[in-house]
């Protein structure tokens, strides 16, 4: 693969972003609505397809105390600043806080769901005076692909790199992929440095929350143990901690890759720890970013941005398992092994939507990739023909999209458990109050 090629793949798939891209996808899409409005709305109608409803309802919204959609939505019309992507929450001010707030209280926001053709979707539509303008995401988080005003569109685009990306990459093998990925220098991999930083920040500052719990209590286990602590406990520390910043809304920005933070926060922060900890070069940690990044990428091509497996588990987790082999001075072939048990070990964990919780399965996650990492340089791994492990890590990584295609229904199940038990939260609140 001519690696001009893949390095673009890669940036097109990293994006900075403030804030769960569910949500902050929904405040976007609601903002740039109310730009083509050219005022503050007195209504906002925001129907988003269901993968996203399910990720989007139980998260943190930065710099809000709140979870979910409704604050979502209630931002994008006070913050004017769609150019920003995923960075928009990045503008949230005490006073477009208050506004929002006020919107909520008087019910002027309406959330729901529907079945659409694409997996991620959302349109944002706003109302004023007798006047309606609207919003369409779909294909990626930032990908506004139409805008309009009273039902007509004045803005059109395509569904996005995420698609060109998957077209593209999906064109090579993974020997492939990594040749190319040696043969850089590490001028063109400063951005994945960059990018682990970034992350790194957030990981410092979720450890620090006295109020947060899984992150500090990470870290106390690597300061208390009586011996050394482990690469192990280092990578699931610090992206314990980040994960948990961010699932509760902490305002920390985040590097992330193929339309997830989460994701991203697993693939920078578990090649990070395992690097700092071996005291790798940073050209060796650039490359080692690079096969993590490709990995991720590679196999979310095959399962779409939203999946009812969870992507941490799935994606970036093998990629930081390919990594760490590398890393370690392992083969090509130690790290298809790798990957290939990080993937029989962890093919069974879902997507509930994002949360708290993510933090535990993004941190879980890390400590199997950088486990099955050292057992594959010992040559112990999941042999091929056991479960969906092929003969080869692209057959494996085929066969995660098709078991991900498949599992529509539990998905769908996912989706009205988690709207019985928002209900049931819903009703025991107005019973504390009454």
């Amino acid at each position: 693969m001519e690696k001009g090629l893949l390095i673009r793949i890669l940036k097109n798939e990293i994006e900075r972003t403030t804030g769960c891209t569910d949500p902050v996808t929904v405040s976007l899409a609601v903002s740039r609505a109310t730009r083509e409005l050219g005022c503050v709305p007195e209504k906002v109608v925001v129907t988003v397809s269901p993968n996203l409803y399910k990720n989007a309802i139980c998260v943190g919204v930065p710099g809000t105390g709140m979870n979910g959609m409704y604050i979502a939505g209630a931002l994008g019309s006070v913050i004017d600043h769609s150019e920003a992507g995923l960075a928009i929450l990045d503008y949230l001010t005490e006073a477009k806080l208050d506004e929002a707030k006020t919107m909520l209280a008087e019910g002027r926001v309406k959330v729901g769901w529907k079945d659409t053709d694409e997996v991620l979707h959302v349109r944002a539509e706003v109302f004023s005076g007798g006047k309606q303008a609207y919003a369409v995401i779909a294909g990626d988080y930032s990908n506004i692909i139409e805008v309009g005003c009273n039902d007509r569109a004045t803005h059109t685009a395509s569904a996005g790199n995420a698609r060109q990306s998957a077209a593209d990459i999906q064109n090579y093998t993974i020997q492939e992929l990594f040749a190319s990925i040696e043969s850089m220098n590490i001028e063109e991999l400063n951005f994945l440095l960059d990018a682990a930083r970034v992350n790194r920040n957030a990981a410092e500052e979720g450890s620090n929350q006295s109020d947060l719990h899984l992150g500090p209590s990470l870290r106390k286990r690597t300061r208390d143990l009586p011996h050394p602590f482990s690469t192990i406990d280092q990578a699931q520390a610090w992206t314990g901690a980040a994960g948990e910043a961010r699932m509760v809304g902490l305002k920390v920005p985040i590097i992330a890759i193929a339309g997830s933070g989460n994701q991203g926060i697993t693939n920078f922060l578990g090649v990070l720890a395992v690097a700092e900890d071996l005291g790798s070069s940073d050209e060796k940690l650039a490359k080692a970013l690079a096969i993590s990044s490709m990995i991720t990428v590679y196999i979310r091509s095959y399962t779409n941005r939203l999946s009812p497996m969870c992507g941490c588990a799935i994606a970036a987790a093998p990629g930081v398992a390919a990594a760490t082999s590398y890393l370690l001075g392992g083969s090509l072939e130690d790290m298809v092994h790798a990957m290939q048990s990080v993937i029989g070990t962890l093919v069974g964990v879902l997507c509930d939507g994002a949360k708290e919780s993510c933090a535990y399965k993004l941190s879980m996650a890390v400590n199997v990739a950088v486990q099955a990492a050292c057992f594959a340089i010992q040559g112990t791994y999941i042999p091929s023909g056991a479960g969906l492990i092929g003969n080869t890590i692209e057959e494996t990584i085929a066969n995660l999209g098709r078991l991900n295609a498949a599992m529509a229904p539990v998905d769908r199940a996912v989706l009205g458990l988690i709207e019985e038990m928002q209900a049931n939260r819903r009703e025991a609140e107005n019973r504390a109050q009454g």
